[in-house]
């Protein structure tokens, strides 16, 4: 009989763990989801200390461990000019075509794995346009004849460059670098790239306020003789008060807008001179405007100069707006492959540019400060200046025929509102609302 009881009694007890040992379990999942919510455990996501995509510091290292190729090819030098990425096989040299002239570029963004193409040609406005880079980071190669290259730089450099604004005030902040140790490595003394690859980082971001989009230079007169008078009107301020209304009407797509001069005469040279301030806000366009004059009341009309080096488009697109307005004629024959009165700079024998605005405002790109001691003023600041400014120069009329200076006096604010619209057609700008 007790041997009986002893093992009821031990069925009974194993009967109440079944029981107690899932609601054990079942309070202490409660406690620990409890617990989790009131003091969450925070997992730290160390980021490199360059920023690539959204990546964390494990991914970016475990992307770039992949990166490396048999095919490479050299980026000697690159240069801007407006908006557009000039990239150099060879040490630059004005007037020479370099070896990627004529080969494509690709552009691979690890982010997503698009890849944007480009053909790389002579003018210096028609190589990487970096106003239609979206948001990435990206590879660059050099492809011909089916072969893809690597590009790479033999220094380590780190660039940046900002478009213009676009979208309520922001541009695009685009870093061009190349450095083997870019990301951290995640052995002491190795590191992960093998060589110094080139990338494009482009992120949306609101321009520096001391950066301007376009600069607008009321006239080439240099000192107060030049304060030509005609029919009663003072060339220089009239020159002027047309750029204050241009600077205003392009104001309204969002831009921001820079005059070299108030209402006064300021030479073109040296480091108080007009061209030195283009130079300091580092705008990306440069409309030069003038007004001309001559002995012969018959000459009318307008026309618009352009770099040698550069394709006609820019020119183009503004010179077409502004023939909008009925009564305005055009001046000249223009040039070569180009319609009337649009005019590409000769070049003289040293290779530079003939016209002196668009010349001396292209930084190294255009030879600036190199054509005579007088341009050699500029040296300190645009002969080796990376940063080109895409320039024109538009005479806007004669105001020495009485047909174009009626039209000048009546029809003035129609005049520049037609520039304004070709500078925001050429690209594709909005009207910001107020």
């Amino acid at each position: 009989m007790k041997k009986v009881r002893r093992d009821a009694r031990s069925r009974r007890r194993k009967i109440r763990w079944k029981l107690v040992l899932p609601f054990l379990v079942l309070i202490s999942l409660i406690l620990y989801i409890v617990l989790t919510l009131m003091f969450p455990h925070k997992v730290e996501v160390i980021q490199p200390k360059y920023t690539v995509c959204d990546y964390s510091l494990s991914k970016a290292q475990a992307v770039f461990k992949t990166m490396s190729y048999p095919d490479t090819d050299n980026l000697s030098e690159h240069l801007y000019y407006g908006e557009t990425l000039n990239i150099y096989n060879e040490p630059f040299e004005l007037g020479k075509t370099d070896p990627f002239v004529g080969k494509t570029v690709i552009l691979r963004n690890i982010c997503d794995g698009t890849e944007l193409v480009y053909m790389m040609e002579s003018n210096i406005d028609r190589q990487i346009p970096l106003d239609t880079l979206t948001e990435g980071f990206y590879e660059v190669y050099v492809m011909e004849n089916l072969v893809k290259t690597r590009l790479i730089s033999q220094d380590v450099f780190y660039d940046e460059f900002y478009t213009i604004r676009r979208h309520n005030g922001l541009g695009m902040e685009v870093e061009i670098v190349a450095d083997r140790d870019l990301i951290e490595s995640t052995t002491e003394d190795q590191p992960i790239l093998d060589k110094n690859y080139v990338f494009i980082r482009v992120t949306e971001k609101e321009v520096p306020v001391a950066i301007y989009d376009v600069v607008i230079d009321p006239s080439k007169y240099q000192t107060p003789g030049d304060n030509i008078v005609k029919n009663d009107l003072n060339v220089a301020e009239a020159l002027f008060n047309s750029a204050t209304l241009l600077k205003e009407k392009l104001e309204s797509y969002g831009l921001k807008v820079f005059i070299t001069r108030d209402n006064e005469i300021i030479d073109r040279w040296g480091l108080d001179g007009r061209m030195a301030k283009i130079y300091n806000v580092k705008a990306k366009y440069y409309i030069a405007l003038d007004i001309n004059g001559s002995l012969n009341a018959n000459d009318k009309g307008a026309r618009i100069f352009y770099s040698h080096y550069t394709s006609n488009r820019f020119a183009t697109a503004l010179f077409d707006a502004y023939l909008q307005e009925d009564d305005l004629t055009i001046y000249g024959v223009g040039s070569s492959g180009n319609k009337l009165g649009i005019i590409s700079g000769r070049v003289l024998e040293d290779k530079m540019d003939v016209y002196t605005d668009v010349r001396e405002t292209g930084g190294k790109i255009l030879g600036a400060a190199k054509y005579s001691e007088t341009s050699a003023e500029n040296e300190p600041f645009a002969m080796n200046n990376p940063y080109g400014v895409q320039a024109v120069l538009l005479d806007l009329l004669f105001i020495s025929n009485q047909q174009d200076f009626d039209l000048y006096t009546t029809q003035h604010d129609a005049l520049i509102e037609n520039i304004a619209l070709g500078f925001a057609n050429y690209l594709q700008l909005e009207k910001v609302s107020p």
